[in-house]
């Protein structure tokens, strides 16, 4: 999800950009003739605009997926200390640090990615180790 996340946050300060590019401008009356061949700028980025929406659309949907399938997936924990540590995580996107803030008491950056890795490999005792 966080990569997701960042991914997302890019292509909207993409599709920004595109938008102030293709900012519309007053009319020059300065009776000068006008170039032939000149290019609609505002005509060339509009269709890269409306694609790019899309791009980003598509991208949330994926993003709406995958934080779905992490809630299920944090929801069938039955450890009520162990689920907010996924939640902060995973859901909120908090650093290591962050988490065991929000956990407080004796917890630490090290206490709660430790918990993080030890519930998820027995989770998965007989497949691979999968990155908290």
């Amino acid at each position: 999800m966080f990569y997701l996340d960042r991914l997302i946050e890019r292509e909207q300060q993409k599709l920004q950009e595109m938008r102030d590019a293709a900012g519309i401008r007053s009319p020059g009356f300065d009776d000068m003739p006008h170039v032939p061949g000149a290019k609609d700028r505002i005509g060339d980025i509009v269709p890269k605009i409306v694609d790019k929406e899309h791009e980003i659309r598509e991208r949330i949907e994926e993003y709406d997926r995958t934080r779905s399938e992490i809630e299920d997936y944090i929801e069938s924990v039955p450890q009520a200390k162990i689920k907010l540590i996924l939640k902060l995580r995973f859901l909120d996107l908090l650093p290591w640090m962050e988490v065991a803030d929000a956990l407080g008491g004796d917890a630490t950056e090290y206490s709660v990615k430790k918990a993080c890795y030890r519930f998820v490999e027995g989770r998965n005792a007989g497949g691979g180790k999968e990155e908290c």
